[in-house]
């Protein structure tokens, strides 16, 4: 007998696959149907293909706010922007960016507006684990949230220490005054 639980469909009907993968998430996503997605399950589909473009789930909704729209859009990381990271944070490795994106844009401790006189560029902040060092580090997105554009863009990631994020912090506090 068929068992219509095992078998979901999306909202217009059709069969889907029933872990949401993420290329069936984006081809549901093409045609304007989306699924909202778990911080969990967005940090577990940031997956970066270095020779492209890739396009990650949309921000939280909690998160919109602190950055001052209320228009999600998915993020955008260029091929370009991989390639400068990697020449600019050597110490920062494939799979170091994707634990530094997947948890500062997808549960962030932190954001700010990097430099209030260019109110497009939010800091995302958090920790993330080294679980082949035994210790936490602080992982910063840098987003592009220009309105104009389709998608919100990652200019840059890397780590920082603690003195780090505190001295991003103050220049934008001291920036607004």
């Amino acid at each position: 007998m068929f068992d219509e639980s095992k078998h979901p469909r999306d909202e217009i009907g059709r069969f889907t696959e029933a872990d949401g993968t993420p290329a069936e998430r984006a081809r549901l996503q093409e045609v304007g149907i989306t699924k909202k997605m778990t911080s969990a399950e967005k940090i577990a589909s940031v997956h970066i293909e270095f020779g492209k473009d890739n396009i990650l789930p949309e921000l939280n909704e909690d998160d919109l706010e602190k950055i001052g729209t209320d228009k999600n859009r998915p993020v955008l990381l260029k091929k370009e922007v991989i390639d400068r990271n990697r020449t600019e944070h050597p110490d920062v490795s494939g799979d170091d960016m994707r634990k530094i994106i997947g948890a500062a844009l997808y549960r962030p401790n932190e954001i700010f507006i990097a430099n209030p006189e260019k109110p497009n560029y939010y800091h995302f902040a958090s920790f993330v684990e080294l679980s082949e060092k035994g210790r936490a580090k602080i992982g910063m997105t840098l987003l592009d949230i220009d309105a104009r554009k389709e998608c919100f863009e990652i200019v840059h990631m890397h780590y920082v220490g603690l003195q780090g994020l505190q001295r991003a912090i103050k220049k934008t506090i001291k920036n607004k005054a």
